[in-house]
């Protein structure tokens, strides 16, 4: 009998994107329903919170119409990958580009643009004080030098991409800038009382699962030598899950939680992910890999890797 294949089991549908798109909708208008009834009381803080769930939303979903197979249509997934884009305060074009090679070259670490920068990094003592100081106290460093260090670091876009893919990247970028600086001039102090507070918020969120997905496991280094690409089935081993409640998983997080089937099924839309069945070697409760991950410094667990699998 011949094995069944997710991939074309589980196909990309403009119908299940747009239902999936109501869980954000919820959140933003309950979000600002609720922080426009008061100002800096309960009502107001629940209101961020709902809104830093929609903040978090919008990188997920930069995330799966990334990859263009969030809807089937390819124009709904560039249109609404630049709208999460700029929610997200992360390029369009420059994601894609980038989060493509990392998924190309998941398994060694010194050849994924997002991770080599933690190959031997040289900190001076101020830094590696600021990196646990940050770790310890939930300050989304990482996140922010993540969105920053890979999809706006014009260097690092010149070394890792091709050259006619760059001036497509460059004016999307600079478009971005253009919407962000109209925006911020006429709205800045709206944005600033009803909106920052919830989107700091996010990167909070953020950083405790980007840093879930690949931090402190042995992975590989290629050492310059010349070396192929792994097969996505085989990047489970270098990836990790967490375990949510499945519907706070499914509708909340759209499975982006599930991140070895990702891995395993880059291009399956996250809304299916989690009507998989492979084996997840490296998934751990989500409190148990946070409790172990905060129980080491920050330089320790982002910069270092180790065989043992925390949150086991």
């Amino acid at each position: 009998m011949n094995e069944r294949n997710p991939i074309k089991e589980f196909k990309s549908s403009n119908t299940m994107g747009f239902l999936y798109l109501l869980s954000p909708l919820l959140f933003v208008v309950l979000g600002l329903y609720l922080s426009l009834s008061n100002t800096f009381g309960v009502l107001y803080m629940l209101g961020q919170i709902s809104l830093s769930i929609f903040f978090f939303q919008c990188f997920i979903l930069l995330h799966e119409t990334g990859h263009y197979s969030y809807f089937k249509s390819k124009l709904l997934n560039l249109i609404f990958g630049n709208i999460f884009a700029l929610l997200a305060f992360i390029p369009f074009m420059s994601w894609v580009a980038i989060h493509n090679l990392h998924h190309k070259w998941t398994g060694y670490r010194d050849k994924d643009p997002t991770t080599e920068g933690t190959v031997s990094p040289k900190f001076s003592a101020p830094i590696k004080f600021l990196v646990n100081f940050c770790w310890f106290f939930f300050i989304p460093l990482f996140t922010v030098g993540y969105r920053i260090g890979n999809y706006w670091n014009i260097k690092k876009l010149n070394k890792h991409l091709p050259e006619r893919k760059l001036p497509t990247i460059y004016l999307n970028i600079i478009l971005q800038v253009f919407i962000y600086a109209f925006i911020f001039y006429f709205f800045g102090t709206w944005i600033v009382h009803y909106l920052l507070p919830a989107y700091i918020l996010s990167l909070m969120i953020s950083d405790l699962f980007i840093l879930s997905q690949h931090s402190h496991i042995e992975i590989p280094l290629s050492n310059g030598k010349e070396v192929k690409p792994i097969r996505f089935s085989e990047q489970v081993q270098y990836t990790r899950s967490v375990s949510v409640f499945r519907n706070i998983g499914r509708y909340v997080y759209f499975n982006f939680h599930l991140h070895e089937l990702h891995h395993a099924y880059p291009i399956m839309p996250g809304y299916y992910l989690d009507k998989t069945h492979i084996k997840m070697p490296n998934t751990v409760k989500f409190m148990h890999y946070l409790i172990d991950a905060k129980k080491m410094s920050g330089i320790d667990f982002i910069f270092n890797t180790s065989k043992k699998q925390i949150g086991k």
